[in-house]
């Protein structure tokens, strides 16, 4: 089987790099790179995969993401792990790019467990508009994949007891970053995203747009930065960024007929 050429933007968190591990190392996926939205988290990135033995080219910024999407000899996969700060404005320098991207999925968004806003999860929350602009934007196959999906296979001391068994240096790696995450009482989202890839059935779908009730785009963005300049007018709160989580709340409605947007509530 030829590998699905698969592209990861994402930010500097734990879960980030062992979704990167296993889109490097699963045979069904060609990891062609990944991006950050800056140096520092380049490097942040780069060091934490180095953990698992391998040595993954990280991009920081815009242009990388631009060029490896123009040059595609056939439509890529793109993973978003982190707030769409990058792809927002990837899609600003060549709106085309869209056509280059076989399908999307974007880590994030909730139905039922709690967000930052009732409609808004921490990749959201911390660029709205950029969310707004790609969940907009014509891709021909977006997928969300939720914190109701993550939350549903939460993983445990038990799961990172099965990894540390396995004995090579990517799953003792994987073990000890998830482990971080479950001692500051974080859940691992990030792998869930590549997992989809490869395994379509660990996911329930639903499409965007039907019945229980959706939320459009911009609707997202405007509830989104009325929170964010609430919080920053209570007394000792900062206005600094934070990066770690979702998306926007997953039903969306999608006004393009001609493409798919779905979303994962729930993990088998």
């Amino acid at each position: 089987m030829t590998p699905v050429p698969v592209v990861v933007d994402c930010d500097a968190e734990t879960d980030d790099a062992i979704a990167i591990l296993l889109a490097a190392l699963h045979p069904g996926l060609g990891l062609l790179g990944v991006s950050t939205a800056s140096a520092d988290e380049a490097v942040a990135v780069r060091a934490l995969v180095a953990r698992g033995g391998l040595d993954v080219a990280v991009h920081p910024g815009v242009e990388w993401l631009v060029a490896a999407l123009r040059e595609a000899a056939e439509p890529v996969t793109l993973v978003t792990t982190g707030p769409l700060t990058n792809l927002a404005a990837a899609l600003a320098a060549d709106r085309s790019l869209t056509g280059s991207v076989g399908r999307l999925v974007v880590l994030g968004g909730t139905h039922r467990e709690p967000g930052v806003t009732p409609y808004a999860d921490r990749n959201v929350w911390s660029d709205p508009h950029a969310a707004a602009t790609v969940l907009a934007a014509p891709f021909r196959d977006q997928l969300l994949v939720t914190a109701d999906a993550t939350a549903s296979v939460a993983l445990d001391d038990a799961d990172l007891a099965r990894l540390r068994a396995l004995g090579t240096p990517a799953a003792r790696a994987a073990a000890e970053l998830a482990a971080t995450r479950l001692e500051r009482g974080a859940r691992v989202h990030d792998p869930l995203a590549v997992a989809a890839l490869v395994e379509p059935g660990l996911l329930t779908t639903l499409r965007a747009g039907g019945p229980g009730g959706v939320r459009r785009p911009d609707d997202v963005r405007r509830h989104a930065v009325r929170r964010r300049a609430r919080r920053a007018a209570r007394p000792g709160v900062g206005g600094g960024r934070r990066r770690q989580g979702g998306v926007p709340r997953s039903a969306l409605r999608d006004p393009r007929p001609s493409t798919r947007l779905n979303t994962a509530t729930n993990s088998c």
